[in-house]
């Protein structure tokens, strides 16, 4: 029981932390990481990136869009941070 429980907690978790990031744009800020990293391109052109590929859904319906808060956990879940 308690197995299922920590599972459970686990799972929602991970739902939540990438709630609003996409495959397509994980990839994106992945590839850029080592850019960020050496100062050769800015987490602000990064997050503008990776915002063109935003679940737009149908019509409307379905859309999910990454905020630039959930961009920030996502770097964080890459141990990078960013300085602001």
């Amino acid at each position: 029981m308690r197995f299922f429980f920590v599972l459970a907690l686990s799972f929602i978790y991970f739902i939540n932390t990438f709630a609003g990031v996409s495959d397509a744009q994980r990839r994106v800020i992945d590839n850029q990481l080592f850019l960020l990293k050496e100062g050769m391109v800015t987490s602000e052109k990064v997050f503008e990136k990776a915002k063109k590929f935003d679940d737009k859904g149908l019509f409307g319906i379905g859309s999910d869009e990454m905020t630039k808060d959930e961009f920030k956990n996502y770097l964080k879940e890459k141990n990078f941070t960013i300085h602001d």
